[in-house]
C-alpha cells in the first residue's frame, strides 16, 4: 500500500526574506530552550521524558535550521545570503552555550547511570544516550567553571572564524585581464559571453579565478606566462584568510589541551574509526612511500615534455612548475593513450550525465526517481527537485534539489547540504529527507555545459552523500557517522565511472546521441593512471598538512602558509618557482568540518575500493550488492559501529589491496 502522500511529500519551505530568517532563527532558538528548561527540572529523570524529548526537539532544530543556514551559499539575494550567515553564527553561539549546560549534562548522566532502564533501551535509544553522554563530556562538563568557560569562548570565536572564511571565499571576486593573444591555444567558446575590460586602450577578457576558468587556462593556454598569472591569482585569493586559519589551529588546539589532550588531532580522532593521529599518519606515510617512486618517474616524464616543447620553439627551458601541470599531463594522456580530453567532453553534457547518475544511484540501491510534477518552493528558479521513491513505488524516500549553474557569491564546490534527514519529530511521524546539490556550471552560446570526468567523478561523489542522506534510517540526527565513515558510500560509487559497461551507459555525444565507442572507453580507461601516482601524492599531502597543523603541541610553532608550501614540495613534488602563493588561506576543508579529518578521503577510498572489489565486481548481481549495501551501510547511518558495518558488508576485515590496484601499485 503506498504511504499517506500528505505526510510524506510534505516539502522544503524556504524563507523568502531576511526577516523571515531571523524570526525562524529565534523561533528555534526559543522552542530549543523551551525543552530544555522542561527537561532539567524533571524531578525523575527517565529516557522518556529527558533523553527523547531533548532528541526529538534536536530533530526539529536541526531540519528548521539547516535550511536557513544553507541559503548563504545559494541565495541570489544579498540581503537573504546575509541573514543567513547571521543566523548562522547565532544558531551556533546558541548551540554551543546549550552544549555546555551542567543542568542538562546531569540529566543526562542521570539516565546513562540507570543500567537497569538502559538495558531496555532498544539498541538505538541506547546508543543515543551514550553518544550524549560522551558528547556533553567531550564539551567539557567534567571540566571546572572557569576550564568551561574557557572552551566556551574558544567555541564561539571559531564558529565566527569558520564562517568569515567561508563567506570571504564564496565572495572573492579576483581575476587577471588577458588580452586574446595572450589567451592563445584557448578554444573559441571560452570566449563567448565573456566580459572584457579597456587596460592602457587594450580590449582585455575578464579571466576569472573560479575553477571553471582556471582549470580551462591552465589546460590550454600555449603562453606560460598566461598561465602562471592565472594560477597565482587563484592561489593567493583570500589573504585575509591566512589569520583566520593560524587563529583557528591555536584555538583548536587550546581547547584539546583543556580536556587533557596533547593535541587537536588526538581530541578529533578519538571520535573516529581511526581512533589516533598514529592511525592516520601510518596509512598516508606508507602510501607516500609507496607512491613516491613512481610520482618521480611521472614527473620527470612531464619535465622532458616541456623542455622538448621548449627547445623545438628555441626556448630556453626553466623548469618545470605547478601551472604546467594540467596543460603536460594532458599532453602525455594523448600521446600515450591518443585520448583528446576535449573529444571525452563531449560526451558528458549536464543535463544528460545527471540523470544517467541519478539512474545509476536508483538502480544500484533499488529506488526511483521523478521530477516533481509540482511548483515546489526553492530558492532560485533554476532549481529542479526531484522525488525519490522506492523501485515498486510502495514508498515516497525524500527530496533531491539540484542547483547546478553559475550565479555570483553562489557556492563554487560541487558539494551536498543534508536539509532533512530521515529522523522523528515531535509528533512521532517520522520526517521525509532532503538533499541539496550545489555546483557552479555555466553553458556557453553555442554549447551546453560540457563536463571533464573529472567533472562527473565530482557529481558522482557528491550524489554519495546526498543518497547516504536519504537512504538513512537512523531515528536522532544526533547519531551522525563519523567523516570517515560517511565519506566511503561516495568514494565507492566513483568506481563505477572507470567501469566499461558503466562509461558506455554515462556517455552519449551531446550532439549525435551516439554512445562512446568500446575503442575509444578502452583508451580511455587505460589512461586511468596516467600521472596517478602525482594524483593520489597530492591528496596525501593535503591530509599530511591537515595532520600536521593539528598535531603541534604548543601554539606559535607552526606557520599554515610556510609548511603548506614546505610540504607541498617535499611531499607532492610541488614547485613555485620564487613565486609566493598561499594555497592555504583557500583550503576550504579545513574551516569546513574537515580539519583532522581530511584522511577521510583516502581512509574511505581504500575501504570503498575493497567493497567494489568484493561485492559489485564479484559474484553478486549490482541489485544484491546495492541492497546489502543500503541495508549495512546506508541504512545505520551514525547509529552503528562502523567497522562491524563494514565487516558486515564484507564478510571479512578490509583489505588495501584493491586500492592499490585501482593506482598502479600491484
Amino acid at each position: 500500500m503506498v504511504q499517506d502522500i500528505d505526510t510524506l511529500r510534505s516539502p522544503m519551505q524556504f524563507c523568502t526574506s531576511a526577516e523571515d530568517i531571523q524570526q525562524a532563527a529565534e523561533s528555534a532558538i526559543n522552542k530549543s530552550n523551551a525543552v530544555i528548561e522542561r527537561v532539567v527540572s524533571e524531578q525523575a529523570p527517565a529516557f522518556k521524558n529527558t533523553i527523547e524529548l531533548l532528541a526529538k526537539e534536536n530533530n526539529e532544530f536541526r531540519m528548521v535550521t539547516r535550511a536557513l543556514t544553507f541559503l548563504q551559499n545559494a541565495s541570489a539575494d544579498e540581503k537573504i545570503r546575509d541573514a543567513s550567515s547571521k543566523a548562522d553564527t547565532i544558531l551556533d553561539e546558541f548551540a554551543v552555550a546549550r552544549d555546555m549546560r551542567t543542568d542538562v549534562y546531569k540529566i543526562v548522566r542521570a539516565v546513562y547511570d540507570n543500567k537497569e532502564e538502559m538495558a531496555q533501551l532498544d539498541k538505538e535509544d541506547r546508543l543515543l544516550v551514550e553518544r550524549l553522554e560522551q558528547k556533553l563530556r567531550a564539551n567539557g562538563l567534567q571540566l571546572t567553571a572557569e576550564q568551561r568557560t574557557q572552551v566556551e569562548r574558544v567555541d564561539k570565536r571559531l564558529v565566527e572564524l569558520e564562517l568569515e572564511f567561508t563567506r570571504n571565499i564564496n565572495q572573492d571576486k579576483s581575476h587577471v585581464l588577458l588580452s586574446r593573444a595572450e589567451l592563445d591555444g584557448l578554444p573559441a567558446s571560452f570566449f563567448e559571453t565573456r566580459r572584457t575590460e579597456l587596460s592602457d586602450n587594450v580590449e582585455k577578457f575578464v579571466v576569472s579565478a573560479r575553477a571553471a576558468d582556471v582549470t580551462a587556462v591552465l589546460k590550454n593556454a600555449t603562453n606560460e606566462a598566461t598561465r602562471k598569472a592565472v594560477y597565482v591569482a587563484q592561489s593567493n585569493r583570500c589573504p585575509e584568510n591566512i589569520a583566520l586559519l593560524q587563529e583557528a589551529v591555536h584555538l583548536r588546539l587550546e581547547k584539546a589541551q583543556l580536556f587533557g589532550f596533547a593535541t587537536y588531532a588526538d581530541y578529533v580522532l578519538d571520535q573516529h574509526m581511526a581512533k589516533t593521529p598514529v592511525a592516520v599518519m601510518e596509512l598516508e606515510e606508507s602510501l607516500s612511500a609507496k607512491l613516491r617512486p613512481l610520482a618521480e618517474e611521472e614527473m620527470a616524464g612531464l619535465c622532458a615534455l616541456k623542455q622538448a616543447e621548449a627547445e623545438a620553439a628555441g626556448a630556453v627551458y626553466d623548469g618545470f612548475y605547478e601551472w604546467d601541470y594540467s596543460r603536460y599531463s594532458s599532453q602525455v594522456v594523448a600521446n600515450q593513450h591518443s585520448v583528446d580530453m576535449d573529444e571525452i567532453k563531449e560526451y558528458f553534457a549536464l543535463d544528460s550525465v545527471m540523470t544517467k547518475v541519478l539512474n545509476l544511484y536508483t538502480t544500484t540501491l533499488g529506488l526511483k526517481v521523478v521530477e516533481a510534477s509540482t511548483d515546489l518552493p526553492v530558492w532560485h528558479p533554476s532549481v529542479k527537485t526531484y522525488e525519490v521513491w522506492e523501485a515498486d513505488g510502495s514508498a515516497f524516500v525524500g527530496h533531491i534539489y539540484l542547483d547546478l549553474y553559475e550565479r555570483a557569491d553562489k557556492c563554487q564546490d560541487i558539494a551536498v547540504w543534508p536539509l532533512r534527514s530521515a529522523v522523528v519529530g515531535e509528533d512521532g511521524t517520522r520526517m521525509t529527507p532532503a538533499s541539496a546539490m550545489l555546483a557552479s556550471f555555466e553553458p556557453t552560446e553555442s554549447t551546453p555545459v560540457l563536463l571533464t570526468h573529472s567533472n562527473v567523478k565530482s557529481l558522482v561523489h557528491a550524489f554519495g552523500h546526498a543518497f547516504q542522506n536519504l537512504c538513512s534510517k537512523s531515528k536522532w540526527s544526533q547519531l551522525t557517522a563519523p567523516r570517515d565513515f560517511a565519506e566511503i558510500s561516495s568514494q565507492m560509487f566513483v568506481q563505477w565511472v572507470w567501469e566499461p559497461k558503466s562509461l558506455c551507459t554515462l556517455a552519449s555525444h551531446y550532439q549525435t546521441g551516439a554512445t562512446m565507442s568500446d575503442e575509444l572507453i578502452e583508451r580511455h580507461i587505460a589512461s586511468r593512471n596516467t600521472n596517478g601516482a602525482i594524483r593520489e601524492l597530492r591528496q596525501v599531502f593535503r591530509g599530511l598538512y591537515d595532520m600536521d597543523i593539528h598535531r603541534i603541541t604548543k601554539a606559535g610553532t607552526i606557520d599554515v602558509v610556510g609548511h603548506y608550501n614546505e610540504l607541498s614540495k617535499r611531499v607532492a613534488l610541488a614547485n613555485y618557482g620564487d613565486t609566493r602563493v598561499f594555497k592555504a588561506a583557500t583550503f576550504s576543508h579545513m574551516m569546513q568540518g574537515y580539519d583532522c579529518r581530511y584522511y577521510s578521503y583516502m581512509w574511505a577510498s581504500v575501504i570503498s575500493a575493497d567493497m567494489f572489489s568484493a561485492r559489485f565486481s564479484g559474484p553478486d548481481s549490482d541489485a544484491v550488492a546495492g541492497a546489502a549495501f543500503r541495508s549495512e551501510i546506508l541504512q545505520p547511518g551514525g547509529a552503528c559501529d562502523p567497522s562491524a558495518c563494514i565487516e558486515r558488508f564484507l564478510g571479512r576485515a578490509p583489505s588495501n589491496r584493491a586500492f592499490l590496484q585501482t593506482i598502479g601499485l600491484h
